[in-house]
């Protein structure tokens, strides 16, 4: 069976998701709009290349160019793929996983969904860059990681606090 991957309108939706996951972030940590460029990410769906592995939503990979300053893959967003030139954090979608969880339940929207998992990583972005992660991005200990997850679930939930509609809250009752 193929890997379902987002559709054009799906695809906005992301960017939608992506661009107001960004501003919340942004708020809660008082993070000027040009200080943005200090937390280097793109975004990636499968449709660009291998996300993680099944069955999460999302996950966050450090992207260190080769030599040639090449990048891995060509990232969703223009504006954000000049910086896969660089050393940058890759916010790696799991299309398939996101339109299946949206498709078995009638009481989850694909927005909702998008703007919890993108807050969530964006949340990962700022913390590893910054160096307040509980845990740095490679800690190889499953303990102090599983601390920062849970860490960065209640920050998602205090920075969508005041995006908070019905649909949002349904999937913070589902997925925190």
């Amino acid at each position: 069976m193929d890997t379902r991957l987002f559709d054009a309108s799906q695809r906005r939706q992301v960017r939608r998701a992506a661009a107001r996951a960004e501003s919340l972030t942004a708020g809660f940590y008082c993070i000027p709009g040009r200080e943005w460029p200090r937390f280097p990410y793109d975004i990636s769906t499968l449709a660009y290349g291998p996300g993680p592995e099944a069955p999460v939503f999302a996950d966050v990979v450090r992207m260190v160019p080769d030599g040639a300053g090449d990048a891995v893959a060509p990232a969703l967003d223009a504006a954000k793929e000049r910086r896969a030139k660089r050393e940058h954090y890759r916010i790696r979608l799991r299309d398939d996983e996101i339109l299946s969880a949206v498709d078995d339940r009638t009481d989850l929207r694909l927005f909702p969904l998008l703007l919890y998992v993108l807050t969530h990583e964006l949340i990962h972005v700022v913390r590893f860059e910054s160096g307040t992660a509980l845990a740095p991005y490679d800690a190889p200990d499953p303990e102090a990681r599983s601390v920062e997850e849970s860490r960065v679930h209640a920050i998602t939930r205090q920075v969508l606090r005041p995006a908070g509609t019905p649909w949002l809250r349904r999937v913070e009752r589902l997925y925190c």
